[in-house]
């Protein structure tokens, strides 16, 4: 396996974890949603995680997630350009 296989391996991977990352957040939010939503009618605010913190963690990083595993071919090879042809 060449160095910029085993880059773009480590690329894509790094790029799953991040999605994966971002969904885990996401889905924190959706979980305290009605959690938060139960505290503000009853007017017991202080010991709630907001949902907002997670989803404005989650989505950006569910964005870059994809963002890396999909254009992981590009950026292999800003990290390891062709070698020019030989005639």
């Amino acid at each position: 396996m060449k160095p910029s296989e085993l880059f773009g391996v480590v690329v894509r991977s790094t790029g799953f974890l991040i999605f994966i990352y971002g969904l885990w957040e996401i889905w924190g939010g959706v979980e305290n949603f009605a959690e938060n939503l139960l505290a503000i009618n009853q007017g017991d605010t202080g010991d709630q995680p907001s949902s907002l913190g997670f989803f404005a963690f989650g989505l950006p990083a569910l964005a870059l997630g994809a963002l890396v595993f999909f254009l992981a071919n590009g950026i292999v090879r800003l990290a390891y350009p062709r070698p020019p042809a030989e005639n």
